[in-house]
């Protein structure tokens, strides 16, 4: 009996902090500091997986992870993937290390895609057999409810994150139809959810690929234009990712150039976006000093 009312009670404490912490997640993403967040974030994640261990079915906790995850490898390598992939005259070396950072990035957005899984099984312990098979993975997603909605955004969030990032990839391809449903089905359960940023992960989607592997830039429009009216000019992704893929594949160089620079230009207004902001500017600035690669005059 001892035994039970202690494991009962570290539990309840798991609970009560992971709510602090869900709480304190905003503070986190209203801050520009990226070098103070760089340090922060490890020690934030193995916080949480070491109260894990004495909540392991901690739904609540297992979708922070997967946001933990999904957010530290998106903030803090994917800029420094882009430097290093638009390097002017890369050396073997940078683009060793580059390819050190996708291999690194890859595994945290596979770990958050896992813990999102997880957080899935405690209501539905056959979601990845489910999810694996393509004749079963749409009519699953289908059947997701509300309270489904975290675990099922960061599982299709990291899982697009990975996908981009490997898209010479066979392996991480085959997973490519899943972004399509879990990020509809999300949209279908409540658009708001996280910003709304289940439209961007659509966009990029969409615009990022040939229509001879899914790609349709009519659809990755529609998404632009409802972030935009979700959030006007505050969400700074929305512009840099549209420039980002839709104006590339496009090569519209002078739209490129343009959006870019409203990016830059713009103040941030808007507190609960500073972190995403600060990232779509630092980006946006990497993407302008590479034009002269990106575009065939």
């Amino acid at each position: 009996i001892v035994v039970i009312v202690a494991c009962a009670s570290r539990q309840m404490t798991v609970r009560a902090v992971t709510d602090i912490i869900t709480e304190g997640l905003v503070a986190y993403e209203s801050d520009e500091d990226l070098d103070l967040l760089g340090k922060a974030f490890p020690a934030h994640i193995k916080l949480l997986e070491t109260m894990l261990v004495s909540d392991p079915h901690n739904q609540q906790l297992l979708v922070l992870l997967a946001r933990a995850y999904g957010s530290y490898a998106f903030v803090f390598f994917e800029g420094r993937i882009d430097a290093g992939q638009l390097k002017t005259i890369p050396t073997a070396a940078d683009r060793a290390h580059t390819k050190e950072l996708i291999e690194i990035a890859s595994g945290y957005y596979r770990k958050g895609a896992d813990y999102a899984l997880r957080a899935l099984e405690v209501r539905y312990p056959d979601c990845r057999r489910q999810l694996g098979a393509t004749e079963t993975a749409e009519q699953f997603i289908q059947t997701l409810e509300i309270k489904d909605l975290p675990a099922l955004f960061w599982y299709g969030y990291n899982l697009s994150a990975e996908i981009n990032l490997n898209r010479e990839s066979i392996g991480a391809m085959a997973g490519a139809h899943r972004v399509e449903k879990t990020m509809q089905r999300a949209i279908e359960l409540d658009e708001s959810y996280y910003h709304g940023l289940a439209h961007l992960v659509l966009f990029g989607y969409y615009a990022a690929r040939s229509p001879l592997v899914g790609g349709n830039p009519a659809l990755a429009l529609e998404h632009y234009r409802r972030l935009k009216q979700l959030h006007g000019d505050t969400l700074k992704l929305t512009d840099f990712y549209y420039a980002r893929y839709y104006l590339y594949n496009r090569q519209d160089r002078e739209g490129f150039t343009e959006v870019l620079k409203r990016v830059l230009s713009q103040p941030s207004k808007e507190e609960k976006f500073r972190l995403f902001n600060t990232v779509a500017m630092d980006r946006a600035r990497i993407y302008l000093n590479a034009a002269d690669r990106l575009f065939i005059d």
